[in-house]
């Protein structure tokens, strides 16, 4: 009865109500990369998540696959073709091991013929997800004058080992599993890169390898080929080199060009960069809407962003306000409590992070993103609150924009 009441679809039901759906329902384990049914299939069942996350997708008229969206926990999977009479409009494929409630079109028919509330229900949770793809249709396709550019947001620190890989890699995760296909994460630590290691990726080339004329003269489709996807979150990830030795052939260009075609054709662009004032770093930072600084709770951690603080405004004095502070605890014990910082760094956190235990090096060495390998641990709350911080921020510049 509680797994039930999970999915939208029948959480304002009463009990015996939900008693007479459980008995129609049949569970099913599906083991990760299972289709569940295909783009064209008949429409013969729907499916209410139990566990595990399902990637709901399209091929385009090219032949690749385009996602649409992720169901998790409670979310229900199918019914718009049980509603509509058509061919499945998409593809349902696991993008984990899943569990799932499946419920027959018969017994969908019947409910719908003789229970009013469960109709009433569906249709509520069917308006909604039509409004958010509507929605959603319209982001991609505005162009012209008011045009909605993506938000670039670099991820530093002026100290090393303070985690800014693991944040940037898990926000930019966050956010594709909310945003599919509109979240981009460049790698831009030229020298010892570790997101495609944090994501279990092998890209195929790099940053390096395409010239700035180049850059300039793409469109997202010609551009995917120097992308890697994350097949489970649908994220992009652009590695900055393939070998440490190619980080002296990026210039400062192509960084910028880089940016400013990624932020045309993305929602979210996340920059990990390394810890230096490079030119390299220099040119994203200049290009960058937020720089998210991660400190640590320590005074070694508090001199370091200090400085960096007197950088950023005496020398680079960047337009607005785009600093924001992250703090991160990497062990148990703190020299300084959060208090303590912010008044010696005269800022306020716009997100803290608990020390995690062994979570994050675990899921590096698994090739899997902290928020999805374990979602409801410390560590992945705190992402997931600094990604619906992002969310804001990009619903408030779009709205600025339509003006």
């Amino acid at each position: 009865m509680d797994l039930l009441r999970q999915a939208d679809v029948f959480a304002r039901l009463s009990d015996p109500q939900l008693r007479k759906i459980r008995k129609l329902l049949k569970e099913r384990h599906i083991d990760q990369n299972q289709v569940i049914f295909r783009q064209g299939d008949l429409a013969d069942a729907l499916y209410i998540v139990l566990a595990g996350r399902i990637r709901i997708s399209v091929n385009n008229p090219t032949g690749n696959e385009k996602v649409l969206n992720f169901a998790g926990v409670g979310d229900v999977v199918g019914e718009m073709g049980l509603l509509s009479g058509d061919p499945r409009s998409a593809t349902a494929t696991t993008s984990t091991d899943a569990i799932l409630l499946q419920l027959r079109k018969a017994d969908f028919d019947s409910l719908l013929t003789n229970d009013v509330d469960f109709m009433r229900e569906l249709a509520r949770v069917v308006a909604r997800r039509r409004e958010a793809t509507q929605q959603r249709a319209l982001d991609e396709n505005d162009g012209g004058a008011g045009r909605r550019e993506g938000l670039v947001s670099v991820v530093f620190s002026p100290r090393g080992g303070a985690g800014t890989t693991t944040i940037a890699t898990n926000l930019a995760v966050a956010l594709a599993q909310r945003t599919p296909d509109r979240v981009v994460l460049v790698d831009l630590n030229v020298l010892f890169g570790h997101v495609p290691l944090l994501l279990n990726l092998t890209p195929r080339t790099s940053l390096a390898a395409i010239s700035a004329v180049s850059l300039r003269q793409m469109d997202r489709e010609s551009f995917e080929f120097y992308l890697t996807t994350h097949a489970d979150t649908s994220l992009r990830v652009l590695a900055g080199v393939l070998r440490p030795e190619d980080g002296e052939l990026i210039t400062a260009e192509q960084v910028r060009s880089v940016l400013e075609l990624l932020r045309r054709h993305f929602v979210y662009v996340i920059v990990d960069m390394g810890r230096s004032f490079s030119e390299v770093n220099l040119s994203a930072i200049e290009v960058a809407d937020n720089i998210l600084i991660v400190c640590t709770p320590d005074r070694v951690g508090v001199r370091a962003v200090s400085e960096s603080q007197r950088i950023f405004r005496e020398l680079l004095r960047l337009p607005g306000d785009p600093l924001q502070y992250v703090l991160n605890h990497l062990s148990p014990y703190a020299s300084m409590e959060p208090e303590e910082l912010e008044q010696a760094l005269q800022v306020r956190f716009v997100g803290s992070i608990p020390f995690g235990g062994d979570t994050p090096a675990r899921a590096a060495l698994e090739g899997r993103p902290v928020v999805t390998r374990w979602p409801n641990s410390v560590v992945s709350k705190s992402i997931l609150s600094m990604a619906t911080r992002f969310e804001q921020q990009v619903r408030e510049a779009f709205a600025l924009a339509a003006r």
